[in-house]
């Protein structure tokens, strides 16, 4: 009876933010905290990779960086389709292969890859600010260098080089030179007139 009992016993499975999934009795959730706490505390990864704010608790697991609690917020609100927020400080546990991901990435390569240091609001910029900053950075890829293109993801169609836009024009409705200017005011024409109307 007892060996039916240990057959029908179910197997405890646990799914990493990168989408692995592990037998829980297979994963040393010590050695990983252990491990993500001995990343966490190298010199790039202990200034937030968004703001610089020395003093890190989030990470993003997909995008390989680690971040303050504030960016780590902003990192929330850009959707899981974009970033995988979780809390490093011993609380959340991690799989082999998240940890695994922030060791091969982290802070510094991260800035590598998806630039835009030179185009960081103040520290004091509304949320929406920054999260147009975010969004720029990790869902459209501005500032991705082409030699990073392999590295972002699967985004990866996002084009190239794109102008920096200010950050008093987040929507993109001012011309960023006087070309694209003179282009768009030549182009408005009177739209039901195309049609003979």
């Amino acid at each position: 009876m007892s060996n039916q009992k240990a057959e029908n016993k179910k197997v405890e499975t646990w799914t990493s933010k990168l989408g692995i999934t592990y037998r829980k009795d297979d994963i040393d959730f010590d050695a990983t905290a252990t491990e993500i706490k001995r990343v966490k505390d190298l010199p790039a990864n202990k200034r937030c990779a968004e703001c610089g704010t020395v003093g890190t608790v989030w990470s993003s697991v997909n995008l390989g960086v680690f971040t303050c609690m504030r960016c780590g917020s902003l990192h929330r609100a850009l959707g899981t389709h974009i970033s995988k927020p979780k809390g490093c400080t011993g609380t959340y546990l991690w799989a082999p292969d998240e940890v695994q991901r922030m060791k091969e990435i982290g802070n510094a390569k991260a800035e590598e890859i998806y630039g835009g240091k030179e185009y960081r609001p103040a520290d004091d910029a509304p949320y929406e600010i920054w999260l147009e900053y975010l969004k720029n950075k990790y869902e459209r890829h501005l500032w991705v260098e082409a030699g990073n293109r392999g590295n972002v993801g699967s985004n990866s169609s996002a084009p190239v080089h794109k102008p920096a836009v200010p950050t008093q024009d987040l929507l993109g409705l001012k011309a960023t030179s006087a070309g694209t200017e003179k282009a768009a005011t030549e182009k408005s024409t009177d739209f039901f007139a195309e049609f003979g109307v």
